[in-house]
């Protein structure tokens, strides 16, 4: 019925409140909860998913089993239970902890997966099965993706469901590339296509890195996750056809993408020919992909072939790019004969070069030698390049021995002790929880105690959170307890909010106490979001009790939707329902923007239907922008200005020529200048050659001015030649021109 639907329950008539505009054609109709819960993706246990094509099983035997490795289903779970005594640290976290794990793996033969998944579901939390989960998964995807897609489908928590599905998906296309990326087109639009896409590039770019290139293409400009993707289809193009995969980077529009792609290409070249891909790294023009990727390309060469690569480097001319280049052979070099490097360094005039090769030897020396790095690092003179190489020592030194990296960090300037604590500290707590407490307690005041305090705090609350919070207590009132709370309640409250809660509550009223219980919602609500807003239900009215309603229905909703629905019916009017409202939306928003888009709309204008509808066009961008845009352009009134700055601060960033297209296509008016001006604000540094050309589409003439020399300024450091051209085609004054480009080359009047 229609009294039932959950906008009705909102407010039916908040539509004519003014500030928003919606037709039939501008978004998809109201929605109530049951209409969610049956028909959308939002809101089922189970996704709908495209049949998967017969696929033979796999035979059911690996190489462990095979050569008498196989253990019986109750010596699996009787290793698995011994794992769980050690805590997460038995699961993966740490390294001692993933060699166990992975062995434990692969002595499971296929046919037993699906007992070891519901020995594992039951008896183990949801850190510790997290990554055994997902790495049978995979095995068992490869040996019958089917069945393990059934059981992926099956779990009732989204995230993990997705999660699960993606990487049966990514298992599967390691065999079949072609088939499973034709069957995740068939998914929705939405982050589960995106996962599974995801993982379906990944297995497709090392069979055919074309095919996998095209497919990455057509993904939605505004989708993020297309960013680590590129990395992955580059490298595996560049082991088969590196030249025509320089030339396939090269046509990427956008700068951030198009480095990564140059970083993943040049990484590989150089292990088989690094000659060639520092050849073609210096025939690039951009002077930032340039020098970051030289520095990387001699890098790698330096690990197979120093020689070489030092005598390369040599011939530089002076400058940056050289003494960087310098740097990372130096590090190689030390690994490999660490007294010819510091022989060769001692040849270089004292300055800033030879200092920092010198703290690149010393850091690879001492990964080799140890006690002769730090003997030598003692035996420097005092002063700047001492300092320099203490640093890079205590750094390695942290990790292997925290004694002796303290010992060096007490002879740097106290000014310079503050990040080499950090770092010690770190170590400490991971080692020795006590003993970093009581250094820690015998460190003076200032940036080296605050920073050491950082580090270890999240630490000890991992492992005792109960003696983290004693030690909390004993620290004098400050930012740096303050600092430390947070940390330790937002560790706590992830294994267990309620202690962490009755903790917080015992805290002295304060910036500190609050922005505990803010912690303390956040994690409570990703692990209970039910019983976070009946607590939340108990506070006071007030921003403490709007916090816990929001943070807990951004939760609740993207596992049941249904019951999130279902609450917010039952709450009265008021500032508690406008924050569960928000909450509900932005959760509802990050799986299903098109139905949270629906609810927007039937909120009455004002500013809680303002700040949903920026968390929507947030989300939406990542998936599909065009509908976004759309949905943002059905704005009127105030609230369009600050919807369509929206979607262009979010579409430029990752696809701008889509977004100056778009752009295109908006009526001329006051609210299209706008729009434009925040398009240009936002490429001028990243990419000025696509915002000059808009330039001329602002009426404005002290807009247009503006506009003109914020590319300019950006343009001239990376272009000077181009960007002189353009700049002597535009309107701007000469005199403005002439300071412009005075500026630039650091010349005066």
């Amino acid at each position: 019925m229609k009294s039932e639907f959950f906008l009705a329950v909102l407010l039916a008539a908040s539509a004519a409140g003014g500030g928003y505009w919606l037709g039939q054609r501008h978004a998809p109709p109201v929605l109530s909860p049951s209409h969610i819960s049956s028909n959308t993706a939002a809101t089922r246990t189970a996704d709908v998913l495209p049949p998967l094509p017969v696929m033979p099983t796999a035979a059911g035997t690996n190489e462990v089993a095979s050569s008498g490795g196989k253990l019986s289903l109750a010596e699996i779970e009787a290793k698995i239970l011994e794992m769980k005594k050690k805590g997460p640290m038995g699961f993966g976290y740490g390294y001692g902890g993933e060699q166990d794990m992975a062995k434990l793996m692969l002595a499971i033969e296929p046919a037993d997966i699906p007992a070891v998944l519901a020995f594992v579901d039951k008896n183990l939390s949801k850190q510790m099965r997290w990554g055994f989960r997902y790495g049978l998964l995979q095995r068992w995807g490869e040996a019958d993706a089917t069945a393990a897609m059934a059981y992926a489908n099956a779990l009732t928590d989204r995230s993990e469901r997705q999660t699960a599905i993606g990487i049966v998906a990514g298992a599967w296309a390691a065999k079949d590339p072609a088939a499973a990326a034709e069957w995740a087109k068939l998914l929705p639009k939405g982050q589960l296509r995106d996962q599974v896409l995801s993982q379906v590039l990944g297995a497709m770019s090392s069979k055919d890195p074309q095919a996998a290139f095209d497919l990455w293409q057509s993904l939605p400009g505004g989708n993020s996750q297309r960013w680590g993707l590129a990395s992955q289809i580059f490298a595996n193009w560049a082991e088969k056809d590196p030249a025509t995969a320089a030339a396939k980077a090269a046509q990427l529009t956008n700068a951030q993408q198009r480095n990564q792609a140059y970083q993943s290409i040049g990484s590989v070249w150089a292990q088989n020919d690094p000659q060639a891909a520092v050849t073609w790294a210096n025939s690039l023009a951009n002077g930032n992909d340039k020098r970051n990727l030289i520095n990387s390309i001699v890098s790698t060469w330096a690990q197979n072939d120093v020689t070489g690569a030092m005598a390369w480097a040599k011939q530089l001319p002076e400058g940056a790019a050289k003494q960087q280049a310098l740097q990372g052979i130096g590090q190689q070099w030390a690994q490999q004969d660490p007294q010819a490097a510091m022989q060769f360094a001692n040849t270089l005039p004292a300055g800033k070069g030879r200092t920092e090769l010198l703290g690149s030897i010393v850091n690879g020396w001492v990964q080799q030698d140890p006690d002769a790095a730090m003997a030598f690092v003692q035996a420097l003179p005092a002063g700047a390049e001492r300092n320099q190489v203490l640093q890079n020592v205590v750094g390695s030194l942290a990790w292997q021995d925290p004694q002796s990296a303290l010992k060096l960090a007490a002879l740097l300037p106290p000014g310079q002790q503050a990040n080499a604590y950090s770092q010690i500290a770190n170590s400490y707590a991971q080692n020795d929880p006590q003993a970093a407490m009581d250094w820690i307690k015998t460190l003076p005041e200032g940036n080296a105690k605050r920073n050491a305090l950082q580090s270890v705090s999240w630490q000890l609350a991992q492992n005792d959170p109960v003696a983290a919070a004693t030690f909390a207590s004993t620290l004098p009132a400050g930012q740096s307890r303050d600092n430390f709370i947070g940390n330790v309640v937002n560790s706590w409250a992830q294994n267990d909010p309620t202690s962490a809660l009755a903790w917080v509550q015992t805290l002295p009223a304060g910036e500190a106490k609050q922005n505990a219980m803010n912690s303390v919602s956040e994690q409570w609500a990703q692990t209970d979001p039910q019983a976070a807003i009946q607590y939340a239900s108990s506070l006071p009215a007030g921003k403490q009790q709007d916090r816990f309603l929001q943070n807990s229905a951004q939760q609740w909703v993207a596992t049941d939707p249904t019951a999130a629905l279902t609450w917010l019916q039952s709450m009265p009017a008021g500032d508690g329902k406008n924050s569960f409202t928000q909450g509900l939306i932005t959760g509802m928003a990050q799986n299903d923007p098109s139905d949270a888009a629906s609810l927007v709309a039937g909120l009455p204008a004002g500013d809680t239907q303002n700040s949903a509808a920026q968390s929507v066009i947030s989300a939406w961008m990542q998936n599909d922008p065009q509908s976004a845009a759309a949905w943002a352009g059905a704005f009127t009134g105030d609230n369009r200005q600050q919807m369509l700055d929206s979607v262009v601060q979010n579409w430029a960033q990752n696809d701008p020529a889509a977004a100056g297209q778009w752009l295109a296509t908006l009526p001329d008016d006051a609210t299209k200048q706008g729009a434009v001006n925040s398009y240009i604000n936002d490429l001028a540094y990243q990419d000025p050659n696509l915002a000059a050309p808009w330039v001329s589409a602002l009426t404005d003439p002290n807009q247009r001015n503006n506009a003109i020399e914020n590319i300019a300024r950006n343009w001239l450091r990376t272009d000077p030649a181009a960007a002189t051209q353009w700049l002597n085609t535009t309107a701007l004054p000469d005199d403005q021109k002439q300071q412009l480009l005075k500026n630039a080359t650091g010349t005066n009047e």
